[in-house]
């Protein structure tokens, strides 16, 4: 059968123009036109120009909109536009702005970028370099929104194209030309009925074992891609930086009795303040230090050798004091002359004495003084004398009793006395608080009392004559006496407010007050006015400030997308770091699920940040 030329013509002319759409190519010697697509990229307000370098430099696209909100960061100086321009003109991109910045669209001017600002009547962006109706420069703002923009896309033929997997199938021969020739040679249908009949006969083919397995294994991969990117979360918890701010206020204490029209006009820095007046009484026991011996006393004795190392003898007088270490005294009841010392050893001799009522340090000897032997000096001698002139005993002294009665000396009448002012000094801020706490829980107030070098004024200490018990027998005795006290309350809580404004006053913008230590409220005293009744006070408050993270908040919000752009994907540990060193952080800490993972997952949705409370005021 002969073959039509015509028919084999068309059908490799078909053939040729299956595999140039398949592969996107023209005949040779033609040149498909390219149009090229256009890429809209949104920045932030503060991105710097290598940021927006970054967002664009791994585009395919050459033509790419800058979306750019007004006074943005790569707006501030002329050099960032140039560079941008110049790494763009060297990856080949050509790259157009859409501002509303005044500033931007001048810096744009000068540099050579395009700038659109708005929408014409026919849709389409005013250029304010050019107006020429260039169609691969077209950017809706629909098309905008989604980032991308894809206008002059080539259409596909509507005819039927044979496919590549069509055109390899043929017992194993990828070549097209023997696949065109089968085509042609086929002998036509006999039997129009037939073909029909075979056209719309089902055929079941076996299934490949290998291709399943081979699926399955693909699906199965492409499952456990899902789930590493779907299903891993962190939770990162942020401590905001903190510290201390602490303000000073100068500050006037008013009597309300003395100052009435300023205090009701609200008059700056001025706190209403209440005079107070209280007489404090108190009595105080003290125990007299006075001691006699009974008749019941009696005096330890016993006796004493006494040695002689000088080379003459050592005359000693009736009276004469022998001293232990512990302080106890005995001397000797007769004059005595001590022998010279021989070539034998030192000249000795044996006296008899009696312990002294009192001790070298005034305290009763008695009993204490039936003591063993022990060794004694002379402490009328000098100290290199005491060791050529000693004595020891060599028995126990006995006899001693400790009988005594208790008097009132004139040093105890002073010390009573003394001890009487310092009680009522004291007990002047105690009482005068013990009053305002009773009007505080009567009137349902909130006033304390003003305190510090010169905030309270006392009188005289009235003391009752107690001169009259001098030298009597007594183990204690009383003293009493009174005093006349006054000084000034305010309303707590009128200087707390004052001096919160002021701490409000100090804060940073960026900042919230999250804490006010009451307890931390300290004043001086350094004018005060007695016949004006007006005092003036340094007054210092302290609180804590920490950086506001709020999610429903501009700036909040901000940095935790700032936080989430940065860490995703990251190392855990890189992401600690990172936050770290932001100064808005003070600490944090990143929880993984599953904790195996070790890096952030790179689905921001999948990262949940929350704000934890920053420390409290010490």
């Amino acid at each position: 059968m002969s073959k039509d030329p015509r028919k084999v013509e068309d059908i490799q002319k078909l053939a040729k123009q299956q595999i140039s759409d398949e592969f996107e190519v023209g005949e040779v010697g033609d040149k498909s036109e390219v149009i090229s697509a256009k890429k809209v990229v949104y920045i932030e307000i503060d991105d710097e120009v290598t940021s927006v370098y970054d967002k664009i430099k791994n585009l395919k696209i050459p033509h790419i909109y800058i979306v750019a909100p007004q006074r943005a960061v790569i707006f501030q100086s002329i050099v960032n536009l140039k560079i941008l321009k110049r790494k763009t003109d060297e990856a080949g991109k050509s790259i157009y702005l859409i501002t509303n910045d005044k500033n931007g669209v001048y810096l744009a001017g000068q540099v050579g970028i395009p700038v659109y600002d708005r929408l014409s009547t026919s849709g389409r962006p005013v250029l304010f370099t050019s107006e020429e109706e260039d169609e691969k420069l077209r950017i809706t703002p629909i098309k905008a929104a989604v980032n991308s923009v894809i206008d002059d896309a080539p259409t596909r033929l509507a005819e039927k194209k044979l496919s590549i997997s069509e055109i390899l199938k043929s017992k194993r021969d990828r070549k097209v030309f023997p696949i065109i020739k089968k085509v042609v040679e086929k002998k036509p249908a006999e039997n129009p009925i037939k073909q029909t009949e075979s056209k719309h006969k089902l055929t079941f083919v076996a299934p490949n074992k290998q291709a399943l397995v081979g699926l399955a294994a693909v699906s199965l991969f492409i499952l456990l891609v899902i789930f590493y990117i779907a299903l891993p979360g962190v939770t990162v918890y942020l401590t905001p930086a903190a510290s201390v701010l602490e303000k000073s206020a100068n500050i006037i204490l008013a009597d309300y009795e003395k100052n009435r029209a300023e205090i009701e006009t609200s008059a700056p820095h001025t706190v209403a303040s209440h005079r107070l007046s209280a007489k404090i009484e108190k009595t105080v026991t003290y125990f007299s230090t006075g001691k006699k011996l009974s008749q019941n006393a009696a005096n330890a004795s016993g006796k004493l050798t006494v040695f002689n190392n000088a080379n003459y003898s050592w005359p000693l007088v009736e009276k004469t004091r022998f001293q232990t270490s512990e302080g106890l005294v005995f001397r000797i009841t007769s004059p005595v002359d001590v022998p010279a010392a021989e070539s034998t050893g030192p000249g000795k001799v044996e006296v008899y004495v009696t312990a002294d009522p009192l001790d070298a340090y005034g305290q009763i000897s008695g009993q204490r003084a039936n003591i063993g032997p022990t060794k004694f000096f002379l402490p009328g001698l000098r100290e290199d004398s005491r060791s050529v002139l000693y004595a020891q005993s060599f028995d126990n002294m006995t006899g001693g009793i400790t009988d005594y009665v208790n008097y009132v000396s004139p040093e105890d009448i002073k010390a009573a006395e003394s001890k009487l002012k310092e009680t009522l000094l004291k007990a002047v801020q105690d009482e005068l608080k013990k009053q305002i706490e009773l009007k505080n829980d009567s009137e349902k107030t909130d006033y304390v009392l003003l305190v510090g070098e010169g905030a309270i004024e006392t009188g005289s200490i009235q003391i009752n004559p107690v001169s009259s018990l001098q030298d009597q027998e007594l183990a204690q005795f009383d003293v009493s006496g009174n005093l006349t006290a006054s000084g000034y309350y305010y309303s707590k809580s009128e200087m707390l407010n004052l001096l919160t404004q002021e701490l409000m006053l100090k804060k940073s913008p960026q900042k919230k007050l999250v804490k006010i230590n009451e307890n931390t409220v300290t004043y001086r005293i350094f004018e005060k006015d007695s016949s004006r009744g007006r005092i003036k006070v340094t007054a210092n408050i302290r609180g804590i400030e920490e950086f506001e993270i709020d999610p429903e908040k501009e700036n909040g919000a901000r940095l935790i997308e700032k936080i989430k752009q940065h860490i995703v994907g990251k190392n855990i540990e890189e992401a600690k770091v990172y936050i770290q060193n932001l100064p808005e952080i003070n600490k944090v800490e990143i929880d993984s699920w599953p904790a195996w993972s070790p890096t952030i997952p790179s689905v921001e949705d999948n990262i949940k940040i929350e704000i934890r409370d920053a420390v409290t005021v010490e």
